[in-house]
């Protein structure tokens, strides 16, 4: 493959969907027993992670050009002409497969697709705004992207008409408000340089690091007390059990850095960014097959 070809895709940085996973599964594993099928979901989760969040990623890195470490990319190669192409392809195969899917999943991957140009976009970089970009990724990448994925597969019946419903995309929401501010904290000083005062710049190193625990915490406590409600208890053990090594990184980094800011760097962040997310991740996996196990059970004893 021609170099700047091959330039162009890493920039599109598709492995680094897999830190947005957690909330695809979550959407998931909540979902009603009946009215869809693993076929929806599988296209859903095509469009999402392997064409709509790189088709984003690509554009992020088509206006910034970096040059120092980003999400996913230790030494990111030079931008070229190619890269415009690929994001180009990507967000007409983005929106054309979303309509596809249905008319309120293409409405909301619309929505999400301009969200996150004018997160970027020279003539509004919502980027330059701490609280406003804070605020938009974690409504957008967490309780919108929930409502956005059963739209996807739910179609005309993914209405949020109760109030359990709605808990989901909060706890999403805040979930994402916690780890959001994390995927920063190494690019203080490439951030400042290109003007971008991000929330994690506002808050400085330790600041991001009692900012994230406070929402993820707030995000963790209304999951268990949501799955209590609901008579889950199952769900607790298994999401505790998953997510325990990531609270172990997270509380140990923590520690190195409060005795060292050079910890902050790209490899712990990265690495705590895929511990947490893979963790997540497996855990509403598992609630899922247990629960999906159960009900086959049930129907076939």
């Amino acid at each position: 493959m021609n170099s700047n070809w091959r330039n162009a895709w890493i920039l599109m940085r598709i492995p680094f969907s897999v830190y947005l996973m957690p909330v695809f599964w979550l959407s998931i594993s909540v979902l009603p027993a009946a009215g869809w099928s693993w076929s929806s979901v599988a296209a859903v989760f095509a469009v999402l992670h392997l064409i709509l969040y790189p088709a984003s990623n690509g554009y992020n890195s088509l206006i910034d050009q970096d040059t120092e470490p980003v999400g996913g990319i230790k030494n990111p190669p030079p931008v070229t002409v190619h890269l415009r192409i690929l994001v180009l392809i990507f967000d007409l195969l983005s929106i054309g497969l979303s309509f596809w899917i249905g008319l309120y999943f293409g409405f909301c991957v619309s929505v999400y697709w301009l969200v996150s140009k004018a997160y970027s976009s020279p003539s509004i970089r919502l980027k330059k705004m701490p609280l406003v970009s804070w605020l938009v990724v974690c409504v957008f990448q967490g309780g919108w992207s929930v409502y956005m994925i059963w739209c996807g597969i739910l179609g005309n019946d993914a209405i949020l008409d109760t109030r359990s419903m709605w808990l989901w995309p909060v706890i999403a929401t805040l979930f994402l408000a916690g780890s959001y501010p994390m995927t920063q904290i190494y690019q203080h000083e490439s951030d400042t340089k290109r003007g971008d005062r991000t929330l994690s710049v506002l808050l400085g190193i330790k600041g991001t690091f009692l900012f994230s625990f406070a929402f993820i915490f707030l995000g963790a406590g209304l999951l268990i007390l949501t799955f209590i409600q609901s008579g889950e208890p199952e769900a607790i053990l298994i999401l505790l059990a998953s997510t325990g090594p990531s609270f172990y990184y997270f509380f140990t980094w923590a520690k190195k850095v409060w005795n060292d800011a050079r910890f902050a760097d790209f490899e712990h962040t990265m690495r705590f960014n895929t511990v947490s997310s893979l963790g997540l991740s497996i855990g509403f996996i598992l609630w899922t097959c247990l629960k999906f196990f159960s009900i086959s059970l049930d129907l076939h004893p």
